[in-house]
Order: structure tokens, then sequence, then C-alpha cells
């Protein structure tokens, strides 16, 4: 079930410097005593991937590789003394816990080989998963370091977005198109909660006094550059996630040319019943499940074709080949409808 360091990307990481120090000082503190296993957090697209590839990258073979690819059964659970190494990476936990009865038989398994093991286990989660474990079950107490990978601002998406292209590459082009929303940006602090000492991101309005200086008169202005205005745009749309912003970058591109005009923002309505929220919290929490995954947590009482094809309907959730997920530009505005209904922690 582990992978090689082949597949590893050898693309720069940025905007996550800080999280890979606090990673690489929990690994280097890694000794012959009882391991301090880590759990990586983020929401979807939001760089665990990046996170996971830089680990395998700079500790090679020391690192066994098992990312979960299906919602696991007790069965498939691999025996980690087994694997090579004394580093575990497991990426997409997620799968290891779902909400129905008996859906905690292998989390509580694998938590049980975890604490029992010598080896170091590095995990990564869903941010809307491992709240709802933190809720019902306390799953920070089995991990010593927690990262969760915060949202980024314009500055931080703009080098990520431009790593991706040569020197020059790409043509912005003023089509005049600037809006209202272009005289703030949104900025993500780190607010530490009294209680539990843990950090949330809040979204944070930050003025943008250049650009308003741009229009004055003439004689009073200040220039700002398009390609400035256009990842202030991608942010603003994005909501500080690197993966939204890349595949928003993407769609907006035509010919290595992008302008305003062209980053087109999907605009959501959402008003849903108790049973269309909850199976829309399902599917956030675990990225992508099966119509019988879902039939298994909800059991016969609820019409689950009928939801489902509502929200594949109202574009919220796509099928994909049997297989239903939230695209990638609704994310945000469905973690903040369900944040607002309090369905999400």
């Amino acid at each position: 079930m582990a992978e090689n360091q082949t597949e590893v990307s050898g693309r720069p990481v940025i905007g996550l410097e800080k999280e890979l120090q606090a990673i690489n000082e929990a690994i280097e503190r890694f000794g012959d005593g009882a391991p301090a296993h880590i759990a990586i957090v983020s929401e979807p697209l939001g760089g665990r991937t990046t996170v996971a590839n830089e680990i395998r990258r700079l500790y090679g073979e020391r690192v066994s590789y098992l990312p979960l690819k299906f919602v696991m059964s007790p069965s498939s659970l691999p025996d980690f003394s087994s694997c090579p190494g004394d580093i575990i990476l497991i990426d997409n936990c997620r799968l290891l816990a779902t909400r129905r009865i008996g859906g905690f038989d292998v989390l509580d398994a694998f938590l049980l080989a975890l604490i029992s093991s010598k080896k170091l286990f590095i995990t990564t989660w869903n941010l809307f998963s491992w709240q709802y474990l933190s809720a019902v079950m306390n799953i920070e107490a089995y991990f010593t370091t927690i990262t969760v990978l915060t949202k980024m601002d314009t500055p931080e998406l703009k080098q990520v977005i431009m790593s991706r292209h040569k020197p020059g590459e790409i043509r912005f082009v003023n089509d005049g198109a600037a809006e209202r929303s272009m005289f703030f940006s949104l900025v993500h602090k780190q607010v530490r909660l009294p209680l539990k000492g843990a950090e949330v991101s809040v979204p944070w309005i930050k003025l943008n006094f250049t650009f308003m200086l741009r229009r004055l008169p003439r004689k009073k202005r200040i220039q700002i550059s398009i390609e400035d205005l256009i990842f202030e745009k991608i942010n603003r749309i994005s909501r500080g996630n690197p993966g939204v912003a890349v595949l928003l970058w993407e769609s907006s591109l035509s010919d290595n040319v992008i302008s305003l005009n062209s980053i087109n923002e999907t605009t959501y309505s959402i008003d849903l019943d108790t049973s269309e929220s909850f199976i829309l919290t399902i599917i956030l929490s675990m990225k992508s499940l099966q119509e019988d995954d879902l039939i298994a947590i909800v059991g016969s009482e609820m019409d689950i074709r009928r939801v489902l094809y509502r929200l594949v309907q109202e574009g919220l959730v796509r099928n994909d080949d049997g297989y239903y997920s939230i695209p990638a530009f609704a994310l945000q505005p469905v973690a903040e409808y369900l944040k607002k209904t309090r369905r999400l922690w």
C-alpha cells in the first residue's frame, strides 16, 4: 500500500513555510522515546498534498506513504508494524470514520495502533472532519503537534500561481473593468481561542488606500498595476484557498493572457432543507462519497436520491461516475452557508 518517492512533485513550497518548519521541528525531536504524532489539517484544496509531498521529499526512505483512497473497513486497515522506515505518513485520514453506527470502529483501531507504535505517525485531515471529531471524541488528544494550514493573503497566492510560469510568460490586460470590491482586500488573521488554545482563521477586511488614491483626480493619482488588481480579485473569490485560487486562475487564463473581465465568479443562492443540509455537510467533510456510503450513514428514512438530485441541480454537488463531491468554486460558499446555519463546528 505504501507508495515510492518517485511520485513526489518538485514544485517549490510557497506560503506554508511556517507550518513546514513546525512539522520539521517535531520530526527532528523524534527519538527513541514515545513518538509525538503529528496532524496536518486544512480545508479541501488547502495545501495538505503540498505539505505531504514536501515531507516525503525531505525525509526520503524514512517515510512510508499510505494515501487512503476510499472509506476504510476494518479488513482494509494496513499492518503498520510491517511498514518500512520509522515515519508513517497517512494521507486523507477523514476516510477512517463515518457518521453512522459503528462508523468509528476503524478510527478506534487506527488510534490504538498509533499509540502502541514506536513509529512516528504523520496524518492529514479534512478541516471539517477534524472539527467534527474534535467535538465528539477529542481527536486532538492523540497528537502532540497539530498544524492547521492557514488561508493565504494576496501576495502569497500571487507567488503560488506565478511560480507555475516562466518570467514574462503571462500578459496582464487592462480592460477597464475595475470593481468596487477592489477598494478592499480580504486578509486572514489567526486568532487563538481562549478555552481550547486552538487557532482559527478569521477573515479580515483591509482597505486598499492605494487603489482609492488611484480614483482621485489625475494630478493626485498614484499608479497600481492591473496585475495586482487581478490577484486581489482572485484572493477575494477564492477566500484565500490556494487550490481554489489556482483553479480559478487556470479557468481565467487564455493563451497566457488574463484580465479582470476574464475572472468570473460563480454566485450561489443557497436555501436547503434539513436533509439537504445534512447530506451537504457529510460530503464536505468527506470530500467524495458514493451513494451507498451515504445510504449507510443516513439509513432508509431519508430519500437520498431526491436529496442528491436537488444538490446536483443547484450546482452544490457534482456526480463523477457515482462519486458525489462539491465543486471547487462552491466549496467556500457551501462552507459559509453551513457555518451560518450551524451545521459546521
